[in-house]
């Protein structure tokens, strides 16, 4: 799989990414946005169908410096639903998970060498692959996202 695998994301999972990934903290965010603290507390939590509205995606996805959202809408279409409900992790699926993470890390940092290997010059083609071992990271901490949501209850 080397695409992130939003299906297995919650709402609020993906924009609590995007705001880590802004470099910014929910309270910057939310002034950019025009939010209330009240707002965002129902928007961040995921027991509460409270969503953002659609016209105020593209000032938070600006805000954010991402479109992360609007891909995840779109993973939601192609799967006919939102997907609110995960199994949870139990601990020999957690140690799987890990084990597949961390040997995913081991294919990124295998890339990077041999990228920086030689001519110390990260050619197009290192640089795709090194970002498609990345999805593959992505992807093995969606998943635990996931099953470990279930258990530790709403993002924070």
């Amino acid at each position: 799989m080397k695409r992130r695998d939003l299906e297995r994301l919650s709402l609020a999972d993906v924009l609590g990414l995007m705001v880590s990934g802004s470099g910014k903290s929910w309270e910057e965010v939310a002034s950019e946005v025009g939010w209330s603290p009240f707002n965002v507390n129902r928007i961040r939590n995921p027991r509460d169908n409270y969503w953002p509205s659609l016209p105020m995606l593209a000032p938070f996805c600006v805000a954010c410096g991402s479109t992360l959202v609007l891909d995840w809408v779109r993973a939601q279409a192609r799967t006919g639903g939102v997907a609110m409900e995960f199994e949870a992790l139990d601990c020999r699926e957690l140690l799987l998970n890990l084990a597949g993470l961390f040997k995913e890390m081991g294919d990124v940092a295998a890339e990077g060498k041999a990228a920086v290997e030689g001519d110390k010059i990260i050619q197009a083609g290192e640089a795709r692959r090194i970002i498609r071992e990345l999805y593959d990271v992505i992807n093995h901490a969606s998943d635990m996202v996931s099953g470990l949501r279930r258990i530790a209850g709403e993002p924070e």
